[in-house]
């Protein structure tokens, strides 16, 4: 059986970020299933190099903007590939003429939901892709139940294929990988990972830590992360809260040390998709502060302190709790979080792929 569904792979063009990841995953362990893997209206093994694949990218991009908010480029055909088209990400939904055969992953509803979190241009895009796919009725994979049921609530009336959650892969931690310490970490300290900005919720956060009393206990607070719409409050209140070191880049080498050394970790997140740094640092053997009733939740599961992510005195609270917290306490909620990520193992989300787009290409079979 070979060829089941062509895959739209355009970001692999000019995003590394985890939907990169989860499309990769894909392919290399789905392969038998996959026929064209196209970038844009380029196909091939690998996407498009250099300049090339920069002026591939930028068309379709532009064409999807046109397509979502008109424009004069809005005429331009879409392409029909001949086998139904896995969509790796939803943005590229409106440069192909989407079908009911077709599958969708969807990563995260959030521009539409809350678009003061993320850049205020995406809003009206997104939510022109969702509601075409809405309307269409394609196959959807969510990667997480709180996903599937924020999209279900803004778009009561799609009638979709077939709705199903599948969430990434979490990589198991390297034991004997490279590890080097970063200097001028000494002593205690919590640890966020993630994108700095307003989404992730780090100005409330650092307040948090500072109320807490924890820096003239010696705890320090560190962050490291790329940048997103906030950035620059986030770094403006690093500078000015005592205890707090923020990492402007570190190496994987440096960021297994600061998973391996931290006395807990913190992401009480306004809004997530998923929550891939959760996940990683319970691989790395760390109790997550998260916010309550959120994915992040979901993906942790029971082992997780949670708090109320508006609540600065909660955080606060649930910060000095993970550094307070007692070796029996720590041990047996490592393991409950050890048993969640299971259910992240590459075994596992391969096999549930496969799975999935045999029945949802109609072949499915024993």
């Amino acid at each position: 059986m070979t060829g089941l569904y062509d895959v739209e792979f355009s970001l692999a063009i000019y995003n590394r970020t985890g939907k990169y990841f989860i499309g990769k995953d894909i392919i290399d362990s789905c392969g038998d299933l996959i026929g064209d893997i196209w970038y844009g209206a380029s196909k091939g093994k690998v996407p498009p190099p250099g300049i090339v694949g920069k002026v591939v990218g930028r068309l379709q991009h532009i064409q999807v903007l046109q397509n979502a908010l008109g424009g004069p480029l809005s005429w331009l055909p879409r392409r029909t590939p001949p086998r139904p088209l896995l969509h790796i990400d939803p943005f590229s939904v409106l440069s192909t003429r989407l079908r009911p055969e077709d599958l969708v992953i969807c990563h995260d509803v959030g521009p539409v939901t809350d678009p003061e979190l993320f850049d205020p241009k995406n809003s009206p895009v997104y939510d022109a892709i969702y509601r075409h796919i809405a309307e269409i009725g394609p196959h959807i994979v969510f990667v997480s139940e709180a996903t599937k049921v924020a999209f279900n609530r803004l778009y009561p009336h799609a009638r979709c294929a077939s709705q199903t959650v599948i969430y990434p892969t979490i990589k198991p931690a390297k034991e004997d990988g490279a590890i080097e310490a970063v200097t001028g970490i000494d002593g205690p300290y919590l640890l966020t990972v993630g994108a700095l900005g307003t989404r992730k919720n780090q100005i409330r956060s650092m307040r948090a830590f500072q109320r807490s009393g924890l820096a003239a206990q010696g705890v320090r607070y560190v962050l490291c992360g790329s940048r997103e719409p906030g950035y620059d409050a986030v770094c403006a209140e690093a500078e000015r809260t005592e205890g707090v070191i923020r990492l402007s880049y570190v190496s994987d080498a440096q960021l297994t040390w600061l998973y391996r050394n931290a006395r807990g970790f913190v992401l009480p997140s306004l809004l997530e998709g998923f929550g891939m740094p959760v996940a990683e640092a319970i691989g790395h053997g760390l109790v997550p502060l998260v916010s309550k009733d959120s994915v992040l939740e979901e993906v942790a599961g029971e082992g997780a302190l949670t708090v109320d992510p508006l609540d600065g005195d909660d955080i606060a609270s649930g910060m000095t709790a993970l550094v307070v917290m007692g070796a029996d306490e720590r041990a047996q909620r490592v393991q409950l979080l050890q048993q969640s990520i299971r259910r992240f193992d590459g075994a596992v989300i391969s096999s549930q792929w496969r799975d999935a787009l045999k029945a949802m290409s109609g072949q499915a079979q024993a």
